[in-house]
């Protein structure tokens, strides 16, 4: 009778550790980034520019900052223009109630380093944004 009694403070005992050793790796790493199902982490460097403007006139650079600006105060959707390849990745935000042009918007028309979370789905691709590091002047 003695061995059934001890193992439900044994059970304890190991959840608790469980979670201890859970919470202090989580304690260690407090802004890295959780990756979200059906992602995959990418590196890209490139340029910030907003997508109406690029996609309908190739609007680009410090001499459409400022339009740029407007129309992303405006709800214009933010992205990314790989420097290698001049893939476009528009910006999404990491859930649905969040702002996808946070991250971007002070960078608009420059050069930029992003480490983020790359979805595909029905032939479009979203670029939400872990990381973002302003390359130069």
């Amino acid at each position: 009778m003695r061995r059934i009694a001890r193992l439900p403070v044994l059970s304890l005992a190991c959840a608790l550790a469980l979670a201890a050793y859970a919470g202090g790796s989580a304690l260690s790493q407090p802004d890295a980034p959780q990756l979200l199902p059906g992602a995959r982490v990418v590196e890209i460097r490139g340029e910030v520019v907003e997508t109406s403007c690029y996609l309908r006139d190739g609007s680009r650079g410090e001499g459409h900052r400022a339009c740029a600006l407007t129309c992303s105060k405006n709800g214009g959707q933010l992205a990314i223009v790989e420097d290698d390849t001049g893939t476009l990745y528009p910006l999404a935000g990491a859930t649905p109630a969040s702002d996808p042009s946070a991250a971007a918007r002070e960078h608009i028309a420059a050069h930029v380093h992003v480490r983020g979370q790359l979805f595909d789905r029905a032939g479009l691709r979203v670029l939400v944004v872990d990381e973002l590091s302003r390359l130069g002047p």
